[in-house]
């Protein structure tokens, strides 16, 4: 059964997954949805219309007559879960993990969510549209659920934190060689573990900055 809960579980896995539905939860307690399956065999949460699932030992038959009656914008889950939920009707990324402790000595400009916006607008970033993205980096920014590493014209990387890992939720570089600059100085900023979502072709600038692949998830998306 699948139970519409105001509390879920402490979630300590280092996974892309529960690093969103964990900052769901920490940022967006009183306007997010969330349930639980029989005994936390799954965690959902709904945010905007994106459904998030944690899936630990799921019946994903029920999973699917639930999306069916509740018809999320979108499911972001591990491929395994999405596969038995979707077939392969999902667009499929890599989820990487890093326990290095990254350093730099190079300091951030201070920019507004207009200026970290424009950087992070280039080809293969999926970005809402501004006055949402605005609301919700400065939200989270101001309470210190949000890092930021930006040289204006240069590079600019964001990640989200749960307390517990950082996840990487956008990195842009508009200089050769300024992606690895602005990965080191978000991640300077925060404590290990960190986790990132990538395509398959970006997979191997994260291979030469100390991360490994540790599993594939992906989006499944609502025919409009």
């Amino acid at each position: 059964m699948i139970s519409l809960v105001k509390d879920i579980p402490k979630l300590k896995e280092s996974l892309a997954e529960v690093i969103k539905i964990n900052c769901n939860y920490n940022s967006y307690k009183d306007v997010a949805l969330f349930w639980v399956q029989n005994q936390n065999d799954a965690i959902i949460s709904m945010l905007d219309g994106n459904m998030v699932i944690y899936n630990h030992n799921a019946n994903c038959d029920e999973l699917r007559e639930f999306i069916g009656v509740i018809s999320p914008l979108s499911v972001f889950s591990d491929a395994d879960t999405l596969n038995a939920l979707f077939g392969d009707s999902f667009h499929k990324v890599c989820v990487v993990k890093s326990e290095h402790k990254f350093k730099t000595d190079v300091l951030s400009d201070n920019l507004g969510s207009g200026e970290i916006y424009k950087l992070l607008n280039v080809n293969g970033l999926d970005l809402p549209p501004y006055e949402y993205f605005a609301v919700d980096f400065c939200y989270r920014l101001n309470h210190g659920q949000l890092k930021y590493f930006a040289l204006n014209g240069s590079c600019v990387a964001v990640c989200i934190t749960d307390g517990q890992a950082a996840l990487l939720n956008g990195i842009a570089s508009h200089k050769k060689g300024m992606g690895t600059v602005a990965l080191s100085g978000v991640l300077s900023q925060c404590d290990a573990p960190y986790i990132a979502v990538c395509e398959n072709d970006v997979l191997p600038f994260y291979l030469k900055n100390n991360f490994k692949h540790i599993y594939n998830a992906g989006y499944w998306r609502k025919n409009p």
